[in-house]
Order: structure tokens, then C-alpha cells, then sequence
């Protein structure tokens, strides 16, 4: 005989499969062709436009440090 915890555990797997699948429907974003940084205008490679990325390889790494630098001194 299921109790309140199996209803529980029910309701949270429901939920879960719920947010998988809202998901994996949604839609990508395509990628740029080109870099979006004003200054570069380098062409980004098909697998990273694929993923939606909108910076070239070395802008987003620069970009990326620029945020870690920013975060370590906010948090002071």
C-alpha cells in the first residue's frame, strides 16, 4: 500500500521527466558564422556554431577570464 513518501517520490520523478522534456523540445539557437566581437570578424567552426556559440575561439576565452577577474573582486 503506497504512503505519502511514495506519493512524494512520485510527484518529484513526474516533475523531473517533465523538465527533461521541456528540454530537449526546446529549440537551439543557432550559432554566427562570424565572430559577434566588433573588433575580430573571425569565422567560427561548425561544431561551436552548432552549439549556438556567438564569439570566436579566443574572444570567448577572453571573455571568460574577464568574467572569472571581475568575479574575484566583487566577492571581496
Amino acid at each position: 500500500m503506497p504512503d505519502a513518501m511514495d506519493h512524494v517520490q512520485q510527484l518529484n520523478d513526474d516533475l523531473a521527466a517533465d523538465a527533461l522534456k521541456r528540454h530537449a523540445d526546446r529549440r537551439r539557437q543557432a550559432g554566427r558564422a562570424m565572430c559577434a566581437n566588433l573588433d575580430c570578424g573571425e569565422p567560427i567552426s561548425d561544431f561551436r556554431r552548432l552549439n549556438g556559440a556567438q564569439l570566436c575561439l579566443e574572444c570567448a576565452h577572453a571573455d571568460e577570464a574577464a568574467a572569472v577577474h571581475q568575479r574575484a573582486w566583487r566577492g571581496r
